[in-house]
């Protein structure tokens, strides 16, 4: 195997790093700061980025992590701003990290490889890209000692996590549940009825189809306000919202999968005699579940940020995430905004993986999930 040529510029720059100063504190050496296991951690590195296999590869992203992490964790204790030092340890790490995946994603599996390669080739990158980001945030937010009160960091983040877990539980509570998926939950099932209707008539789909269309393109915005006015400032106008943004696509969606259905299988039901109530349920529900699921993960998506939107829209008792993070926006306590921030980004991400994988196990038999040979 060649090596890994951007790992090795990397390693070389985190050794030259090390006789640099590393804060503005004093003129003390980075080398001095971080000790001789930081220099054999750097060698260690310029080893693995040489041999540029498989399993080095492998090692030079923890290598890489472990020395961007270890940096940062030595700036943090001393209460100053980064020098030259810190920033070129700092930036090569994550240099020889994100190298070290580079090589694991476009290596090709030989034959002879093991499962756990193969599984370590697939899940290696989701795994690191959020370390690698959080990294880079705390590492910028302590190298320029940026006050929390302006952008705070990852530790001043998961702090405000813990002190305010309780009340963001609370509010996600109003949010998720009350809000997000009571409207969700409505939203699908008028969108789906209705979808039933439109594809049976020729007059709704003249008719109601372009309407449907139209009105599902209308901004949260200016819709928002007019829901509020009709449903009173209580969580009820934000579960309208989310029953809007939720029944269109599914109405839209619905009609197409009911309708976008191969000549040759309506024949050959036919043929068999099917009842119209066999062929929905044999040929036209089954052919709509791969629409409906793409509108129903896109209506995910939407109802969280509408609702978010909403809440901020729609002045009301203060619950609710949306209403969380603008009143603490307000006082500048923006460490529990990023809180918040966070805890609806992990609720929605779970809320859509939920439906992936209800995906799968009703529409396995679909071509998007047959396995390769």
């Amino acid at each position: 195997m060649k090596p890994i040529w951007t790992a090795v510029i990397a390693a070389g720059l985190a050794l030259l790093g090390l006789f640099g100063p590393f804060s503005t504190a004093n003129t003390d050496s980075a080398l001095a700061k971080l000790g001789t296991p930081f220099l054999l951690l750097g060698l260690a590195g310029l080893v693995l980025a040489i041999s540029g296999r498989f399993r080095a590869a492998m090692l030079l992203v923890p290598t890489g992590l472990l020395g961007a992490f270890l940096a940062l964790q030595k700036l943090m204790t001393q209460g100053a701003d980064g020098a030259w030092g810190y920033w070129t340890i700092f930036w090569a790490y994550l240099l020889m990290a994100m190298s070290g995946i580079g090589r694991i994603s476009l290596s090709e599996s030989s034959p002879a490889a093991s499962t756990f390669e193969k599984r370590l080739k697939g899940l290696l990158p989701p795994v690191f890209i959020p370390f690698f980001f959080l990294l880079i945030w705390q590492g910028l937010v302590s190298g320029y000692q940026v006050p929390k009160g302006i952008f705070p960091g990852v530790n001043d983040t998961w702090t405000a996590l813990g002190s305010s877990g309780r009340v963001l539980l609370q509010d996600s509570y109003v949010t998720f549940i009350k809000e997000v998926l009571f409207g969700f939950v409505l939203g699908l099932g008028a969108g789906l009825l209705t979808g039933i209707a439109i594809a049976y008539s020729i007059f709704l789909q003249r008719g109601f189809l372009p309407l449907a269309a139209a009105f599902g393109a209308v901004p949260i915005v200016g819709l928002a306000p007019v829901l509020g006015r009709a449903f009173g400032v209580d969580w009820e106008s934000k579960a309208a919202v989310v029953v809007i943004v939720t029944f269109f696509p599914v109405v839209l969606n619905t009609v197409q999968g009911l309708t976008l259905i191969e000549p040759l299988k309506l024949e050959l039901l036919k043929a068999y005699a099917a009842k119209p109530w066999e062929v929905f349920l044999k040929l036209r529900l089954p052919n709509s579940l791969p629409y409906l699921f793409n509108a129903l993960k896109l209506a995910a998506v939407i109802s969280v940020i509408s609702v978010i939107v909403a809440e901020f829209l729609i002045p009301g008792p203060p619950e609710g995430l949306g209403q969380r993070i603008s009143l603490s926006a307000r006082r500048g306590a923006y460490d529990i905004v990023f809180a918040a921030i966070i805890v609806s980004s992990t609720i929605s991400i779970v809320f859509y993986g939920l439906l992936s994988v209800l995906e799968r196990r009703l529409t396995a038999w679909h071509a998007s999930f047959r396995e390769e040979p």
